[in-house]
């Protein structure tokens, strides 16, 4: 394989090999004339799609097959079609696709088998869609609740949690067909600023970031992670002068050296603000290469993708890539990230008729078998799953959870019950349960009749909330129940007759569950997260909307 990859990167021209370790963005939902132009200029090594890329099933089969066809047709290597598929509220593909919860519902079950199957049912999902790269699991420990932008993003607020349940995600998505990629590295979640529009610092040691932050990252690449995210943060005790992405101490010396990792580095996004506003003069492009990092994403086309190419090909035509190790070994480390990408596109089985080397697995037989038993395993897990429906509802309604303590459902009653939800799902599911839904406006008629004791409320937002527990604040003898399905990083105020019920997601499962939980009779455990102190801002929700 090895050999392979370097016989194919040592047949590309100096304008192949640069275009290869630059991944863009296009327009719109077909190969369309801009996106053609791109390619053929660019000649990347692969393609990020974003909600506005991805319509139907058919239209996204139509467009990733399109795209490989358009590569071949211009002499390039099969693409690394990815995407954001994290769930939850960075849910870019929405047909054919199982609609999970977001990372901290499934993270707040606590239970690893779950975390393999949303992973392993989302990359399958995805290849068959004809992505193969996905960004996903995010590792980062979302344990400063003022964090704007991991947030729900995050599967906790604590190193266990994160370290079990995230970690088998990515071993599920590994063996679901697509390359899972585990971010951001060496951690954002320790950070109030978002990367998308700040630059966020950490002062933290190296040492501080090994008993949290690097302990997830560690234990998946112990286990065979192959791809890894860097992170646009600045740790001035580790390296004073460049982000992780920029920085060869952190992405050499303790990514690649101190924790053994060697798969393949890729940048987060190079347009956003905590590098485009910061370092653009210091030829980001140039500098994450010579770190160490093997890909650098673009989330955009046009000028941008011109402006790096540009600074790749002039520091690759005057010699900065290439210099002699201690060993007395000449080095090309640009023709090294673009070997290690190259062999995971082998790896990944994405050579196929569409491809620049239709039969190039009929040269290695045990590469061959290989790929077939994959694909078969694969198929038959998926099919195994499908017969349970991929365990949705199971997982939805596992991740619900009670604050300020647990809830006792047994103890709400259908007749003293009123709900003013306004969620249609939910109000269906209170509908089958015996629950009347009225509307909220009727609230000042209904609070007078001393046959209802319980009043059920759905949220997304804070000021939702603040304005339901004023509510609750006039009528202390009624039980009030907020079912919130926002982030719940906000003010959720402690009253003696309110109860939140979390669902950490807003997609119709999560509003399901929510459903199904209240009315199970069952107990339903307290979360565990470290949540916003009373006297705490509410961070600002940063560059991620909170609804789908």
């Amino acid at each position: 394989m090895d050999e392979k990859a370097w016989s194919i990167t040592n047949n590309m021209s100096e304008e192949e090999l640069v275009g290869q370790t630059i991944h863009i963005a296009i327009p719109s939902k077909t190969v369309d004339q801009i996106a053609l132009d791109e390619i053929k200029q660019t000649k990347p090594g692969g393609i990020i799609l974003f909600g506005k890329n991805l319509g139907k099933k058919e239209e996204i089969l139509s467009l990733t097959e399109n795209l490989q066809i358009v590569g071949k047709q211009n002499g390039l290597q099969p693409f690394l079609i990815s995407t954001d598929q994290e769930g939850g509220r960075v849910f870019r593909v929405q047909d054919g696709i199982t609609h999970y919860p977001g990372a901290m519902a499934v993270g707040q079950t606590g239970k690893k088998e779950w975390g393999e199957i949303v992973g392993f049912v989302t990359s399958y999902e995805l290849r068959s869609l004809g992505l193969n790269f996905l960004f996903a699991p995010v590792l980062d420990i979302n344990n400063n609740p003022l964090n704007p932008v991991i947030n729900t993003r995050s599967f906790g607020s604590d190193v266990n949690r994160v370290s079990e349940v995230a970690v088998a995600y990515e071993k599920g998505a590994r063996a679901g067909g697509c390359l899972p990629v585990i971010k951001h590295f060496p951690g954002h979640g320790d950070t109030t600023v978002d990367s998308h529009l700040g630059l966020p610092i950490i002062n933290k040691s190296l040492e501080d970031l090994e008993k949290l932050e690097l302990v997830p990252f560690k234990q998946s690449i112990q286990g065979g992670a192959e791809a890894v995210m860097s992170a646009h943060i600045v740790y001035p005790k580790i390296d004073p002068n460049f982000p992780a992405t920029l920085s060869k101490t952190i992405l050499t010396d303790v990514l690649r050296k101190s924790l053994q990792f060697d798969g393949i580095i890729i940048t987060d996004a190079m347009e956003m603000h905590a590098i485009s506003k910061n370092y653009e003069k210091d030829r980001p492009g140039v500098l994450t290469i010579l770190a160490g990092a093997n890909i650098v994403l673009l989330t955009s086309w046009g000028e941008t993708a011109k402006k790096f190419k540009a600074q790749l090909m002039d520091a690759y035509k005057k010699g900065e890539f290439r210099f002699v190790d201690k060993e007395g070994k000449e080095r090309d480390i640009l023709k090294e990230a673009v070997q290690k990408q190259i062999r995971k596109k082998l790896e990944l089985g994405i050579y196929d008729a569409n491809s620049i080397l239709p039969t190039v697995y009929e040269e290695n037989q045990k590469q061959k078998e290989f790929l077939t038993a994959w694909e078969k395993e694969r198929n038959d897990r998926y099919t195994t799953l499908s017969k349970s429906l991929f365990f949705a509802k199971e997982i939805n309604e596992d991740s619900i959870r009670a604050y300020p303590k647990v809830v006792k459902t047994s103890q709400i009653l259908p007749e003293q019950t009123l709900s003013f939800v306004k969620n249609p799902k939910l109000k269906e599911v209170l509908k089958s349960k015996k629950i009347q839904s009225v509307p909220a406006k009727s609230f000042g008629s209904y609070v007078k009749q001393k046959t209802y004791t319980t009043y059920i409320f759905d949220s997304t937002s804070e000021p939702e909330i603040l304005y339901f527990v004023n509510l609750a604040k006039k009528f202390p003898n009624k039980r009030f129940l907020i079912l919130h399905g926002g982030t719940p990083f906000i003010q959720l105020p402690e009253i003696q007759n309110v109860e939140y019920l979390l669902s950490f997601s807003l997609t119709v499962g999560s509003w399901e569950a929510l459903g199904v939980k209240l009315t199970s009779g069952k107990e339903i455990p307290k979360v565990d997260l470290i949540l916003l102190t009373k006297e705490s801002k509410t961070p600002s929700k940063g560059a991620f909307p909170e609804s789908l």
